[in-house]
């Protein structure tokens, strides 16, 4: 492989950007037992030559069955890792987040709150797939009242990416004839787990990109419904970006959110209608579908996949264009930026149930806020690109202001 002669025997991984595929060399795949007889791990892939020999190509499960072998970080390095990422979101006038990392980085979180080290607010969703009682004991271990620092909904994956071609379609690829992407679980065992854990108490979030993922997401939703279950735990999609038109109306009658990104189709346009095909692609990123369905929808940026700036998602969600402004994507989905704000200040508070403490500026909310160099709703589109934070404001304390951070 080429890959082989340029690492010189030393075990190396590469990784693409949204976390679904990765290529590795022959030194990783041996330090991981991993060989032309090893088989394809449920909800994962080897790519594999004409002759069954491995390309060092691994999608979805198959990543984390080399990613095992990776020595982990020290508690140092995970903690100058979140410093630096919450640096990167203070200087993009971003307050608060919600992440999902390591359960090591919750407690080096934990850790760094004590000495007043956190600058802005986080919560931590939780595994969907560990098991209840490992769940139970993480949610109990941190006060949930805690306004800085707290555990969240759990997250589960239904599929991969548009990118990779892993998100879990009906219909093959358009540009890769056979190929249904891959879906991560049984509906049956999905049901049974959702229904298990909303009976806990636990809200819960399904990354779901292709039609498939997204119709067995809202299928166990229905069933923990059905169940006498989650009817209040305000379930989400996140992503949701290819659905069959019937399903806008069912995210409407579970009452399911719809979590998604809007900077991803600045990423996506240029091949998400090949990967799709044209009628499919008239139903993919569908923003205002959604809200003319009456389905609250919910923005995120979905760092690091994406720079962590909301700006580039807003200018995304009001153009439907690319940053050159040259290329559209169904422009007949954009929105309007008193929508687009919306989604990513008010509606993504309602999404973690914080609705009544942030996502706006009013008595009795926190004091979380930043201050711009324009006004974003009275320039032309195109200018929402160039916005920069003077100052970023978290519980009244600046942490960020003329481009230094506040420490």
């Amino acid at each position: 492989m080429d890959l082989d002669q340029a690492t010189a025997g030393h075990p190396a991984i590469f990784i693409r950007v949204d976390g679904h595929i990765a290529v590795a060399n022959s030194a990783a795949l041996t330090a991981a037992g991993i060989d032309r007889n090893t088989p394809d791990p449920p909800g994962g892939k080897f790519d594999r030559g004409p002759s069954g020999e491995l390309t060092g190509i691994a999608r979805e499960n198959a990543v984390k069955l080399i990613y095992s072998h990776i020595p982990q970080p020290s508690l140092v390095q995970r903690r100058r890792a979140l410093e630096l990422a919450m640096q990167d979101a203070i200087r993009n006038g971003v307050t608060s987040v919600q992440d999902y990392s390591d359960w090591d980085d919750f407690l080096a979180l934990e850790q760094m709150e004590r000495e007043g080290g956190l600058s802005l607010r986080i919560t931590e969703w939780l595994s969907f797939d560990d098991p209840l009682d490992v769940l139970e004991k993480h949610r109990a271990s941190h006060p949930a009242n805690d306004p800085m620092l707290h555990t969240g909904m759990l997250k589960g994956f239904m599929d991969g990416s548009l990118g990779s071609r892993t998100a879990a379609l009906f219909t093959p690829y358009a540009d890769d004839p056979g190929n249904l992407g891959i879906p991560f679980y049984e509906q049956n065992k999905l049901n049974d787990m959702t229904i298990e854990r909303a009976k806990a108490g636990f809200q819960i979030g399904f990354h779901a990109i292709g039609d498939r993922a997204v119709g067995m997401a809202l299928n166990a939703f229905a069933a923990a419904e059905m169940a006498g279950y989650g009817k209040d735990l305000r379930f989400r999609v996140e992503h949701a970006q290819a659905l069959v038109p019937a399903d806008f109306e069912r995210f409407h009658e579970l009452g399911v959110i719809a979590s998604v990104q809007p900077n991803h189709l600045l990423t996506d346009m240029h091949w998400a209608e090949t990967r799709l095909g044209p009628e499919r692609a008239k139903t993919s990123y569908g923003w205002k579908t959604f809200l003319s369905s009456h389905v609250p929808l919910s923005f995120g940026t979905d760092y690091p996949v994406e720079p962590v700036t909301p700006f580039r998602g807003l200018y995304a969600a009001v153009t439907r264009m690319d940053e050159a402004g040259e290329t559209s994507y169904h422009t007949e989905e954009k929105l309007t930026i008193e929508q687009a704000l919306y989604a990513y200040t008010q509606a993504a508070a309602y999404a973690e149930f914080a609705e009544t403490k942030k996502g706006k500026l009013a008595p009795g909310q926190y004091a979380d806020f930043v201050v711009l160099d324009r006004d974003i709703t009275r320039i032309p589109p195109s200018e929402i690109l160039k916005t920069r934070i003077l100052r970023t404001v978290v519980g009244g304390k600046t942490v960020y202001v003329d481009g230094e951070i506040i420490h």
